[in-house]
């Protein structure tokens, strides 16, 4: 392991005087460190006149003149002695916390103030382990999102040994040393050695970033500090909110009450209110998670049964209020949350009631942010159904449309349920489901107008019809 460089500064003493200075007068001598350049001093409570110092005696830490009268010698050993003192008190605190000494804690020791650091000398990556053990317990996030936050803090540790970033000792750094410029070289690092992509870089950066909100609140870091790793997030083209398309995942009927089976058995508290989540957005025409995240209880119509809401989508298009009946499943659902109260403003609790919804860039992150939060916790509810997809949020919003669409719902009454600004989309979209589909509803209007064209097996197919 490599020895990290311990520097402690030696004090000295400085009698502050100016350039023309007068030899009757007695000028204020100072204890002297300094630190990177900068010299922090602080009174020593003598006065000294220029002829009764000598500024290079005491090996260099200056010393007063027997000139200075009969106590000079006393005065001199009080001096040193408290030199003394805080050179031992700094060397201490460097050999404490390596590579930590600044300005602020060597004035701090001059000054007699308590050493003790801000951070409490706490571990980063065990800090962030701590947070999301904290909102596992307290069910804000389920296990899978658990493991897999410690598992990108494990790639953190990695890069902190291989980057030799590590501060205290290899591989790790105190809470108080993280810092914006230190997530950039992070970034970097994913970029150019793991070789991920900017969803994957983002994902490693969520527990980080939400470790970091907790600390400033906390006061272990400064808000600036956060607000500069909050920053770091990357930034994909937020017209990825406009993109439609179908991945051939959808859940049939059968699929669906076995969903409804498993939420009836499970025990997890916040994976069964994605489930709900899920199977709302499944009833209210498959909404989309960044509809579902800025739903607010001003678009319910409790007595009319309906749900009004402009679409994030198809908000720049002017289009307007989207309207969806809502049936008794979906108001079900609707009533839980209203009775929980987790929110004044929206709907579900995916985000604050503070959320401006207008900030597209704020939104595609926080959308993206809630996507892997529920997709981790619904990946987990497919595996034990058996499914031979990941299930995802967005399975909601095709389980509804092949659904319908099979059940022999009108392609223009789907579209306009989805949200799309015309059926063109819902055709292109889900393809392959409409010929079935408009196969049936042809059948299903028996026309036969058909002349006689001469065809003896013809006339026999229809008079066996």
């Amino acid at each position: 392991m490599a020895r990290y460089k311990r520097y402690s500064p030696q004090g000295r003493l400085r009698l502050k005087y100016p350039k023309n200075y007068d030899n009757n007068k007695s000028y204020t001598l100072y204890y002297e460190y300094t630190w990177l350049g900068t010299p922090i001093r602080k009174d020593s409570s003598l006065k000294v006149r220029v002829a009764d110092w000598n500024p290079k005696g005491n090996g260099g830490k200056g010393e007063l003149k027997s000139s200075f009268g009969a106590t000079f010698q006393r005065e001199n050993n009080r001096l040193n002695d408290t030199i003394q003192k805080y050179d031992d008190t700094i060397r201490t605190y460097v050999d404490k916390h390596p590579n930590q000494l600044s300005a602020e804690i060597i004035h701090d020791i001059l000054f007699d103030k308590p050493l003790t650091r801000k951070d409490e000398a706490r571990d980063f990556v065990d800090y962030v382990k701590s947070v999301l053990k904290s909102k596992l317990t307290s069910n804000k996030i389920g296990k899978s999102r658990y493991e897999n936050g410690v598992s990108n803090m494990k790639g953190f540790t990695e890069f902190l040994k291989v980057e030799g970033k590590g501060t205290y000792k290899e591989g790790a750094i105190y809470l108080g040393d993280i810092s914006g410029a230190l997530v950039e070289e992070y970034i970097n690092y994913r970029r150019s050695v793991r070789e991920n992509s900017d969803e994957t870089i983002n994902h490693a950066l969520t527990p980080i970033i939400s470790a970091c909100e907790r600390a400033q609140l906390e006061r272990f870091i400064d808000s600036k500090v956060y607000l500069q790793i909050r920053d770091c997030r990357l930034n994909p083209k937020p017209s990825s909110l406009n993109t439609e398309r179908y991945d051939g995942k959808y859940l049939s009927k059968e699929e669906l009450g076995k969903l409804v089976e498993f939420y009836n058995t499970d025990t997890e508290v916040r994976r069964k209110e994605y489930i709900e989540m899920f199977l709302f957005a499944f009833h209210a025409g498959g909404l989309r998670m960044v509809d579902m995240m800025t739903l607010m209880w001003e678009h319910i119509n409790f007595d009319e049964k309906k749900l009004k809401k402009t679409l994030i989508k198809t908000q720049k298009g002017k289009l307007p209020r989207h309207t969806v009946p809502l049936n008794d499943a979906a108001i079900a659902i609707l009533r839980k949350w209203q009775v929980m109260a987790r929110r004044q403003r929206f709907v579900f609790d995916l985000v604050d009631d503070g959320f401006n919804i207008d900030d597209e860039a704020k939104l595609y992150y926080v959308r993206n942010s809630c996507d892997r939060k529920v997709n981790q916790s619904l990946q987990v509810v497919g595996d034990k159904l058996g499914l031979k997809f990941n299930l995802s949020f967005h399975v909601a919003r095709h389980s509804f449309a092949i659904n319908a669409l099979n059940d022999g719902m009108s392609l223009s009454v789907v579209s306009r349920l989805l949200g799309h600004a015309s059926t063109d989309t819902t055709e292109t979209v889900y393809a392959e489901y409409l010929p079935h589909t408009l196969a049936e509803e042809l059948d299903n209007l028996h026309y036969n107008f058909l002349p006689d064209l001469g065809n003896a097996e013809l006339k026999n197919e229809q008079s066996e019809k």
